[in-house]
């Protein structure tokens, strides 16, 4: 960020929020929903659920650029200054270290399926996502600074890969084929909403981390939603095409079943290794952030956890992928309702915050109870209404 610190214009944030979206785990939720939906269903899901989040993300935004803190630092007016170190924290390193094992995951299996088709010896997949998720944690600890380079390769390479595998595919399948697709599982579209919710909820919360250095407020929305909207739909759809035209829901059979499978394995592979690199390096500065640990201890903090995420990888929690999603949707968006209505709604914000601000605390948890205690479908969205809605009123009868 040294295009002037508080001067950041729209393209360039659009462009942070894209790399960002341009992943493995954006074809990973496509070829995941269309399993149990049809393919309009599973773009309107996507549609919705996107949005959802870069509404609430354009309003802490807002708040980011008004004031020029990060998350952390906002949400401590409605949670407390300690309040928003652990709860923040604690969320953001969890949800960061679950995608890391999820994309060490993904990463083993490839290279278990690379060895396997040029040698015929078969790597355990558990075996090759904890040698991955050490290289990982490894360039975490020590190269992240070269992060950027790999990033010039592996974005690029990726979005080739995508390109020439939908020319491909199209040459063998039509259009027609994807919008007659029947799956033969079903899933309610709130549950689905709920799940593409989840899926970028995290950067949702933390977007003031980056939208902060936004020029205006008008950038900082406007970057969210250009950066976000269109590329994580388009990459949606893309994994829900490959699913449906190779008859898998597997991401990494998929790639394998695409041709050229060598050059397609080590494209996934590289991609989740630039992203998941992020993943633990967040991970690892959130936990020593909330420990209150000092800055020289990151690095033994970041290779703790990457050794519990690796432990993720091992036992498989790319199985567990929806299960994963509902988690983080249950526990990240209460955050955001809290914060708006502690900005916007009831207009407490405090720039001198107490310690602990139980008022936030009980909201927030308010807002988590419901969606684990609910059983309709639409929990998904109420969730972050209750946790405003509940501040509301205990900032009401306080006062």
């Amino acid at each position: 960020m040294k295009e002037n610190q508080n001067n950041i214009r729209w393209y360039s944030l659009a462009g942070i929020w894209f790399g960002g979206m341009v992943s493995v785990p954006s074809l990973l939720i496509g070829s995941t929903l269309i399993a149990a939906l049809s393919f309009e269903y599973t773009i309107l899901a996507g549609l919705i659920g996107f949005s959802f989040v870069v509404l609430f993300m354009s309003f802490l935004s807002v708040a980011a650029v008004e004031q020029r803190k990060n998350t952390v630092s906002l949400a401590s007016s409605s949670f407390g200054e300690l309040g928003a170190t652990i709860i923040v924290g604690l969320v953001i390193g969890i949800s960061t270290l679950g995608w890391f094992g999820i994309q060490s995951n993904i990463a083993g299996a490839s290279f278990s399926k690379i060895i396997l088709e040029m040698n015929g010896i078969e790597i355990p997949v558990w075996v090759s996502s904890a040698f991955w998720g050490m290289v990982m944690v490894l360039t975490a600890v020590f190269g992240f600074k070269y992060l950027k380079w790999l990033n010039y390769i592996a974005v690029p390479t990726l979005l080739i890969l995508l390109m020439y595998s939908l020319v491909v595919t199209f040459q063998t399948h039509s259009f027609s084929e994807i919008m007659n697709f029947k799956p033969t599982q079903s899933m309610p579209l709130f549950q689905a909403i709920g799940f593409t919710i989840g899926f970028v909820a995290v950067g949702g919360v933390i977007a003031p981390d980056y939208n902060r250095f936004a020029a205006t407020k008008k950038d900082a929305i406007l970057g969210s939603i250009v950066g976000i909207i269109p590329s994580a739909i388009c990459l949606l759809a893309i994994g829900a095409i490959f699913a449906i035209t190779q008859n898998t829901y597997d991401i990494v059979e998929i790639f394998s079943s695409l041709g050229y499978p060598f050059f397609a394995m080590s494209t996934l592979i590289l991609a989740t290794w630039t992203t998941n690199v992020v993943n633990i390096y967040s991970s690892g500065l959130a936990f020593t952030n909330m420990l209150k640990l000092k800055e020289s201890s990151r690095s033994k903090v970041t290779m703790i956890a990457g050794m519990l995420g690796i432990g993720l990888a091992i036992i498989g929690i790319l199985n567990y992928f929806m299960s994963f999603i509902t988690v983080l949707t249950v526990a990240i968006t209460p955050i955001a309702g809290v914060m708006i209505a502690d900005y916007f709604l009831t207009k407490t914000y405090n720039e001198k915050p107490e310690k602990v601000n139980w008022k936030g605390i009980i909201s927030w948890l308010s807002g988590v109870s419901l969606m684990l205690i609910m059983t309709s479908d639409i929990k998904n969205i109420l969730g972050i209404l209750v946790a405003a809605l509940v501040y509301i009123i205990l900032q009401k009868i306080n006062n």
